[in-house]
């Protein structure tokens, strides 16, 4: 019966499962096609890396980042005479992840077709193939709040299942590795605490709340240890060691969205001069987004996405975390502007085929425009931009 259910699942979705697997092999290229060689050796951070204490020894001392950290013990054990690609492998593993629980959280939103539409805009925007092909800890804040969501989202639709409840749990432990990923594990918590009763509850066998039990509290000695042992508790909750005053603080607190809707930001190794992060139909979608959810304050998304948006604009702007915290939250609010929009379309021709179809064959052209754009802009403009030619002069010798 299962094998026949599982034909009949198949026969049923061949369409999308086809997609999937292109979709699938588009990414895999993205993230691994010329890795080591695109801009011909490493940055200053990408060769402090190589030499960074990984396995069981390095995790003990410094856990933090554990997520990234465990890839690249991984990867640099299997391969202990790394080069330049290897030693980008696990960034390019940790955005491929970022992309996964991207498509999943917006398929829960918005359906398939948004999906789809908007993970494109997501895997090939620029800053994603940046963070995600550059060996350096900013790709663990987009691999963060998307994960985070996905989580958030399935323990709420699912919660009497007891693989999305232990998943969840993992995924909170996970995170409490990622310097001030704290905030929002514990904002989640607090909000997701009707499920979790729920879930306990329905876990009426003494094994699977062992289980529980065990994916949430396996985290937390190597973390208390380190706390204790390195003083880093600033450093863990996302906040600078030193924190400026006055004009410096409102300066670097308006600075962040300037960087994320109007100009970039000055970081050659991550960025291409001072280019807008968001293209023009992704921040045409991004705005319909925003919109959307002004206009809907009062739904429980809106809202968590608000106090999200806002914790991610403090720790930010006080310097203590990376902008790519918040480029997610960007393509989450485009999703919706795409959602929206087709919406509106449908609602206007209901039941006109020629104009539905023209609809979405414009939309599907915009998104691949913008995806050619961001594809030009890392794969061809960046790497021939005299400041990043500068940055990327250092070479690893094994």
């Amino acid at each position: 019966m299962k094998v026949q259910g599982l034909r009949a699942y198949v026969r049923r979705n061949r369409r999308w499962l086809g997609i999937g697997t292109l979709a699938a092999a588009a990414l895999c290229w993205l993230l691994l096609y010329k890795l080591g060689s695109l801009v011909g050796g490493l940055s200053r951070g990408e060769l402090a890396v190589t030499t960074a204490p990984v396995g069981w020894h390095g995790i003990y001392h410094q856990p933090l980042e554990l997520p990234l950290k465990l890839l690249r013990s991984a990867v640099f054990w299997l391969f202990p005479t790394h080069g330049q690609t290897l030693t980008r492998l696990p960034n390019a593993v940790l955005g491929g992840l970022a992309v996964i629980s991207f498509i999943g959280l917006i398929r829960l939103w918005h359906g398939r077709r948004t999906a789809v539409l908007a993970t494109a805009l997501f895997a090939v925007g620029a800053w994603t193939l940046h963070v995600s092909r550059l060996a350096s800890s900013d790709v663990l804040y987009l691999w963060a709040l998307p994960t985070l969501l996905f989580s958030h989202f399935l323990l709420r639709k699912y919660f009497q299942k007891s693989t999305v409840w232990i998943c969840s749990m993992l995924v909170w432990g996970m995170l409490l590795y990622v310097p001030g990923m704290a905030w929002f594990v514990f904002i989640d918590i607090i909000l997701q605490r009707k499920f979790i009763v729920a879930g306990w509850r329905e876990a009426r066998r003494w094994w699977r709340r062992l289980a529980y039990l065990l994916a949430g509290a396996i985290w937390l000695p190597l973390l208390a240890i380190d706390l204790r042992r390195s003083g880093e508790l600033l450093h863990w909750l996302g906040l600078p060691a030193h924190f400026v005053t006055g004009k410096a603080l409102a300066k670097q607190f308006a600075a962040v969205p300037v960087h994320l809707f109007i100009r970039g930001p000055q970081y050659p190794d991550l960025w291409l001069a001072r280019a807008p992060i968001l293209d023009v139909f992704a921040l045409v979608a991004c705005v319909l987004g925003i919109y959307f959810y002004a206009t809907h304050l009062k739904a429980a998304r809106s809202q968590y996405l608000l106090l999200l948006a806002l914790g991610g604009w403090i720790l930010v702007g006080l310097g203590g975390v990376p902008l790519s915290l918040l480029v997610p939250l960007l393509y989450m609010a485009a999703a919706t502007g795409i959602a929206y929009l087709l919406r509106e379309w449908l609602k206007i021709f209901p039941n006109n085929p020629l104009a539905r179809s023209l609809g979405i064959g414009m939309v599907v052209f915009a998104v691949a425009l913008s995806c050619l754009y961001n594809y030009r802009a890392y794969f061809i403009a960046w790497p021939h931009n005299d400041a990043t030619k500068t940055t990327f002069h250092y070479r690893y010798h094994p």
